[in-house]
């Protein structure tokens, strides 16, 4: 700023008891109206975490179980569980014994049902 504008600006005097109470309404409403707006906000963040808990741990139940398959007659036959299992490693394991066994197709698939191996 420049000098001049300095002598624009002029000093106001201590407010009366009465405009001093109209004042600090005023300040107290615009202090609730940002308390509110931070309120909704936390709300709405945390409606959020809670959403992508659900979605999170839906995701993990689906993926934490692995089925063994295989069909030991024809090709065209139903697929046969040999077992659920909770890591892909047993699952792999188990079809693998079956195709030894004598299956002709093997596969595993994780809970939301997306082939991981198939032979």
């Amino acid at each position: 700023m420049r000098f001049f504008e300095f002598n624009s600006i002029k000093p106001t005097g201590p407010l009366s008891p009465e405009q001093a109470r109209i004042k600090s309404l005023k300040d107290q409403a615009k202090r609730a109206q940002a308390a509110v707006k931070a309120e909704r906000a936390r709300q709405k963040i945390q409606a959020g975490q809670r959403e992508l808990t659900k979605v999170e741990s839906t995701k993990k139940m689906t993926s934490n179980s692995f089925k063994a398959q295989y069909k030991m007659n024809n090709p065209y036959s139903s697929w046969m569980t040999a077992g659920t299992y909770r890591n892909f490693n047993d699952a792999l394991a188990a079809a693998l014994r079956k195709k030894k066994a004598g299956a002709i197709v093997v596969r595993v698939e994780d809970g939301a049902k997306m082939v991981i191996y198939s032979s």
